[in-house]
């Protein structure tokens, strides 16, 4: 009884971070499925490229709702239950590395490619850096959340540097030409 006390929930961020806690398991155990199918070679390749789509969806989703579980214990009471789940948390961290670690690497790595491409043809479709730097964004902040580009490999973090310089870059030809101008000034007439 007294070590039910000590896992039972004391203050309302301790029974937030429990519902987002187990949210992340289901989460992940979808994304272990996903990732079951990707391998059984014998699937039809649309079903398995829809596989991949969903998997890269439910990763980002799971990083979501791992930063949100990590502001609540950040905010939670130090007990015996937040310490029990920061350990889940980081274990969840460590497995989703292991299933999704290729495919961040093929999306940074698209991301650099598409930016490299645009600067060496020197065609700059329209309002294509926005769209890279908000990719670039949002996998930096999932690897942010999973403990840091380096856990994806040695070349990794070269990589990135790579990459957040061409998209610089073409941010800066992009602001040049005009194209880049007028976003600022519609972003501050929103409400």
């Amino acid at each position: 009884m007294a070590n039910r006390a000590k896992t039972a929930p004391h203050s309302a961020e301790e029974r937030q971070a429990i519902a987002t806690v187990h949210s992340t398991r289901e989460v992940y155990g979808e994304i272990e499925q996903l990732a079951e199918i990707l391998k059984e070679n014998w699937r039809p390749l649309p079903e398995r490229i829809e596989a991949k789509y969903a998997l890269a969806q439910s990763s980002e989703r799971l990083c979501n709702l791992m930063a949100l579980a990590i502001h609540q214990l950040d905010n939670a009471p130090e007990t015996p239950l937040r310490d029990r789940l920061r350990q889940d948390l980081e274990d969840l961290k460590n497995k989703l590395m292991g299933l999704g670690a290729r495919l961040m690497v093929e999306k940074l790595e698209k991301i650099d490619k598409r930016a490299e491409e645009v600067l060496q043809e020197r065609d700059y479709p329209l309002g294509l850096s926005g769209k890279l730097d908000i990719a670039f964004a949002n996998l930096m902040s999932n690897l942010k959340v999973l403990g840091g580009a380096d856990r994806l490999g040695e070349d990794v973090p070269g990589l990135v540097s790579k990459t957040e310089g061409n998209l610089n870059s073409l941010n800066e030809i992009e602001k040049k030409l005009g194209i880049m101008v007028e976003m600022p000034q519609s972003k501050s007439h929103r409400p």
